[in-house]
């Protein structure tokens, strides 16, 4: 029923945006490159990393291609994370001939029409940020998920929650979120064969008389981490406050609604060591380290994980239409699947057939001064 619902929202959007699908790839002899980025603004002005690496890369591409006859560039399409207002932006993409690419979106409530949507248009989607593994199940031809699903991420988390000795009680804090959902089962089938003890499972409220009561219980159950698993940021730091209030010294294990500059620093008393998985695929390089360089030369400032994530997104996107020569998606789809992955500052990113990320594994990271930075091994 689902499929069917996306399929007849596809068809609406294509004859509204009166797209010619055989006239939206662009072909062999077009050198115009055009990367559209789907997000909410609030997502970007939360961190400026989004935004510079994303302008690296169009720097760098320019520099490297435009005596070939390149022309790079990008557009920020503002979704707001609202479904309406995606709906809109879809439409304003797939009516664009000359965008080739799409990287986005972290609302995962927008994620699944606009993958339906963008590969019935034959145009890429590069999901940098989150995408739940059931989306990958739908035989896409043109989706890519240049991140870590929430398998991945429950399993990573547990594996190192099992490693500290500080660990031993746990408590699960969640949305009732389909990918949150998956997060914690994945969670909970790592803690098994461990001295882990999962004492408490709750699903997220907004009732005081709840949230009051789970306190307690927490404390009558001596419960010594909690794992916090939630689809708004909202709701992860008002439980931070909540729990570290009741217990300073209580260790924190969560997701990536934790990864916001603007609250970790507003929560700059009690933000510190927080441990998640990284969604996205970053490992230690000298490459890394010389984009970390001139990142900080170029805009004074010390980068996220997110400027290498987009600056790898995009120009993995530009890099592979330039090295087959083509720059119709379905030709850099095709390569990207079956061309021995691609070699970027944050590693080698290669998919499966199904347009998953593959042959990574996610690293912890640790909050510290209002950011979020990976572990050493």
């Amino acid at each position: 029923m689902k499929r069917t619902i996306l399929g007849l929202l596809v068809a609406v959007l294509l004859i509204t945006s009166g797209c010619d699908l055989s006239q939206a790839a662009a072909g062999e002899n077009d050198r115009t490159i055009k990367i559209a980025v789907m997000d909410s603004s609030v997502v970007f002005s939360s961190d400026d990393s989004y935004l510079n690496g994303i302008a690296m890369a169009i720097e760098d591409l320019n520099t490297l291609y435009g005596d070939m006859g390149y022309e790079i560039s990008y557009e920020f399409y503002d979704d707001g994370a609202f479904f309406q207002q995606g709906i809109g932006v879809l439409n304003d993409i797939v009516s664009d001939p000359e965008i080739t690419a799409v990287v986005g979106t972290s609302s995962l409530n927008i994620l699944d029409v606009t993958a339906d949507v963008l590969d019935s248009a034959e145009k890429l989607l590069i999901t940098y940020y989150s995408s739940s593994d059931s989306l990958f199940e739908n035989g896409y031809t043109h989706v890519f998920r240049n991140c870590f699903g929430e398998n991945d991420l429950g399993a990573a988390i547990a594996a190192y929650a099992s490693e500290n000795p500080d660990m031993k009680r746990i408590a699960i804090y969640h949305s009732d979120t389909s990918y949150e959902r998956g997060m914690v089962r994945a969670f909970l089938r790592g803690t098994q064969e461990t001295d882990l003890q999962v004492v408490d499972v709750m699903v997220s409220t907004s009732l005081e008389s709840e949230l009051n009561e789970t306190l307690e219980r927490w404390r009558q159950l001596d419960v010594d981490t909690v794992f916090v698993s939630q689809y708004d940021a909202y709701y992860a730091f008002d439980i931070l406050q909540r729990v570290r209030g009741m217990d300073p010294d209580m260790n924190i294990l969560g997701d990536f609604s934790f990864d916001y500059t603007d609250d970790l620093v507003a929560n700059a008393g009690i933000s510190d060591n927080i441990y998640i998985a990284g969604p996205v695929p970053i490992e230690p390089s000298a490459e890394l380290d010389d984009f970390y360089q001139r990142y900080e030369e170029k805009f004074s400032s010390e980068p996220t994980q997110w400027a290498v994530q987009l600056y790898d997104s995009v120009r993995m996107v530009v890099d592979t239409a330039v090295r087959i020569g083509s720059t119709d998606p379905t030709d850099i789809a095709e390569a990207l699947r079956n061309d021995g992955g691609y070699n970027g500052v944050s590693g080698t990113i290669t998919f499966d057939e199904k347009g998953k990320l593959t042959g990574r594994a996610p690293r912890i990271m640790v909050s510290q001064n209002g950011a979020f930075t990976f572990m050493e091994e």
